[in-house]
């Protein structure tokens, strides 16, 4: 479903708060942690519900569906700005998105734009092991995911439930160059900042600082930095599949529920998340993921050798190594 003018309208239109930088991807790079560590800024306002996708026209899922053409419902999430210089949503696909960048642009070409970016082999196994933990991935190993692409663009191998099925492309995702190509023609470089997760994890203090640079932003902040969305596992078997039968997925239960919590006023805000945390606790284990085979990362390497020299190209810098380099 395209965006409609109509929603361009009333976003145009429409008084109060609007973000005013978008934390635009890649899935499973580190937007999640980053999205934390700037709510705890007193000057920078996130919704507690991440990843809306109301922009990014082309993404095909039920989770892309919440928001899109609902102008009211996605301001609403920004309704308990209190005066904030930075107002921003986090939403990893509109990466991969060809459209995301333009709409973006469209309704606020002023704003500021933070694309995450890492070792493509490495978020490929990450994203595919997040999808069969939600419910989005049917088929038990990496490889065969993999190999099912050209069915799965037919519209086979997909499960009645899943959620997100742009992402089922898993080599689609790792065109990094194009996708960041496109936020530079719309935002021009001084107006886009590229975070490799390399550094990220490296030096987490440190990147955060250079964010609020680019933000504008008071650096003098003080706050704690942790491991954020983990490799996750599911933790009851016969609930994933009790949710998936129903045509569902974990991922639109937890949508959902993080959307009340967001924006209900039954109950306080720390009982709202809560909850949405207690559902979550009690269909997830952590659990560190098994290393990819010697054989299926060569492979892979050999594959994105010529996307990662266009990635370094655009970048100035080396990431040769992201060829080479265990997870």
């Amino acid at each position: 479903m395209a965006l409609e003018e109509s929603s361009f309208r009333a976003l145009a239109a429409a008084e109060g708060p609007k973000p005013n930088f978008f934390i635009v991807g890649a899935p499973k790079c580190g937007t999640t942690a980053l999205h934390e560590y700037l709510q705890r800024h007193p000057d920078a306002y996130l919704p507690y519900y991440k990843e809306p996708h109301f922009f990014g026209a082309d993404l095909v899922g039920s989770r892309f569906m919440q928001f899109r053409n609902k102008p009211d419902k996605y301001l609403k999430l920004f309704r308990d700005v209190r005066g904030e210089a930075r107002i921003g949503e986090s939403s990893p696909w509109y990466l991969a998105s060809s459209a995301a960048a333009a709409e973006i642009h469209r309704y606020n070409p002023q704003a500021k734009i933070i694309i995450m970016l890492r070792n493509p082999i490495d978020m490929m196994y990450s994203m595919w092991s997040q999808f069969r933990y939600s419910g989005n991935e049917q088929i038990e190993i990496f490889e065969e995911a993999l190999a099912a692409e050209s069915e799965r663009a037919a519209g086979k191998r997909i499960r009645r439930a899943a959620h997100c099925i742009t992402g089922l492309q898993y080599r689609q995702m790792t065109r990094f160059s194009e996708q960041a190509s496109r936020y530079f023609h719309c935002f021009g470089r001084d107006g886009v900042m590229v975070i490799i997760f390399d550094d990220f994890r490296a030096d987490t203090a440190g990147v955060y600082r250079a964010v609020l640079e680019f933000l504008e932003l008071d650096t003098d902040v003080k706050i704690t930095f942790g491991v954020r969305n983990p490799n996750k596992e599911v933790r009851l078997a016969w609930l994933q599949k009790l949710i998936i039968g129903s045509g569902f997925s974990l991922m639109l239960l937890k949508d959902r529920l993080t959307y009340l919590a967001t924006t209900s006023a039954l109950l306080p805000y720390a009982y709202r998340t809560r909850a949405v945390e207690g559902v979550i606790a009690a269909y997830t284990r952590y659990e560190k993921r098994s290393p990819l085979t010697p054989e299926t990362r060569r492979r892979l390497a050999h594959e994105l050798s010529d996307e990662v020299g266009r990635l370094s190209a655009l970048l100035g810098r080396d990431l040769s190594h992201w060829l080479r380099a265990e997870e």
